[in-house]
């Protein structure tokens, strides 16, 4: 394809998918590195939808389509990722109105985000990196299906063909964000669950961060998206009793709408919950069991019971982690969307007995530092700058 000229980094994750683009600085040379918006925003949720009509959207606009018809998205299929082969066996997700797997999720997502950058500088890029997870570490399933994914979305670009598909691990590309040199214990609470990895780094030759992953990854189920759940039924047990129970338990398509749309708030409030220490939550107008608009309001004492046990689990995780290698106590860094409510990041640094990272760059730990971090160490590998 000829001299590399910038190269893109996509992390398809549970919650969210965020891209980030590495080019040269033609002033002074050095690399850099910046999010790819997509839709006026920074990240895009995780949700693919396909119309009747065959048209499939994917992120905002899908997640918006997605409140009329639930039915028709499909949600959290990066867990269903890990399973798959990118083969013809890979299981259906939905099949109404048209069958689909995770691989094809998984690529109109990535697809999102490459022809956006890629029809913003008009050209294709020299290097596609897709992050996965470190417990994704049989090459025949998980890092084959999204191989396919990137391969396929690349497809959709002219020119992209030559295009090289390289797969990081989310704790390195992490710990290449984070710089500096020296092991880093990364704590990823995801939106599916958390992973648990020590990372070595090291000075590399041209000013950048090298990172190797060590063996025995811990995972722990607990993630974003379950304490969405255990929200959303908080919400439940405080809004009106048939109410709660018509959503609960029948199958009729307005019940149906009124929990993905109850969802969705609580997904969106939670940040604010952090910050603020209280939401009010709006529940769905549902006649005859709720026939005008109420809210309920949940707040930050409420996540402690919700929470606390899941997160002993995390910090449990990471103690025995680090006893089986020696009973070191690097640095920790936490990230996620969970990480962002208050104190989780001290409660963790006290839990294993180790500093936090990255307390000096927020951004290390931010929503949008995993992919940066993939898209520089996607720059090196493509000799960006050289």
């Amino acid at each position: 394809m000829g001299e590399a000229r910038w190269v893109l980094a996509v992390d398809h994750g549970t919650s969210t998918t965020t891209g980030a683009v590495a080019d040269v600085d033609p002033d002074d040379g050095w690399t850099r590195v910046a999010t790819v918006p997509v839709d006026g925003a920074p990240e895009l949720p995780s949700v693919v939808l396909s119309r009747s009509d065959g048209v499939v959207l994917a992120g905002r606009p899908a997640l918006e389509a997605a409140h009329a018809d639930p039915p028709a998205a499909v949600l959290r299929a990066r867990d269903y990722l890990g399973a798959a082969t990118g083969g013809r066996d890979d299981a259906l997700l939905a099949t109404w109105p048209r069958p689909t797997t995770a691989v094809n999720v998984a690529t109109a997502l990535v697809a999102r985000i490459l022809q956006a950058e890629a029809g913003r500088r008009g050209s294709a890029p020299a290097l596609l990196a897709l992050v996965h997870p470190p417990s994704w570490t049989d090459p025949a399933t998980g890092r084959a299906a999204l191989t396919a994914a990137g391969r396929s979305a690349l497809r959709a670009v002219d020119g992209a063909a030559d295009a090289e598909v390289a797969l990081v691990a989310a704790p390195v590309a992490a710990a290449v964000r984070l710089g500096g040199s020296g092991p880093v214990v990364v704590v990823d609470l995801g939106g599916g669950g958390t992973e648990v990895a020590v990372v070595d780094r090291t000075e590399g030759e041209h000013g950048t961060t090298a990172a190797t992953l060590r063996p025995g990854t811990r995972t722990v189920e607990v993630g974003a998206e379950s304490l969405d759940d255990a929200l959303t039924q908080l919400v439940l047990d405080r809004a009106r009793p048939a109410l709660a129970d018509r959503i609960r338990f029948s199958a009729d398509p307005e019940a149906h709408r009124a929990y993905f749309w109850l969802r969705r708030g609580v997904h969106d409030a939670k940040r604010r919950l952090g910050t603020d220490g209280f939401v009010d939550i709006a529940v769905p107008v549902l006649p005859p069991d709720n026939p005008g608009p109420g809210t309920v309001r949940i707040t930050h004492d409420d996540l402690g019971p919700l929470f606390a046990p899941a997160l002993e689990q995390v910090g449990a995780a990471t103690v025995d982690l680090l006893d089986s290698s020696g009973g070191e106590r690097p640095p920790l860094l936490v990230r996620g969307g969970i990480a962002a409510l208050p104190g989780v990041r001290d409660w963790l640094a006290a839990r294993t007995g180790c500093g936090l990272a990255g307390v000096e760059d927020p951004g290390a730990a931010s929503s949008t530092g995993l992919v940066c971090g993939a898209a520089a160490w996607a720059a090196d590998r493509a000799g960006l700058g050289r």
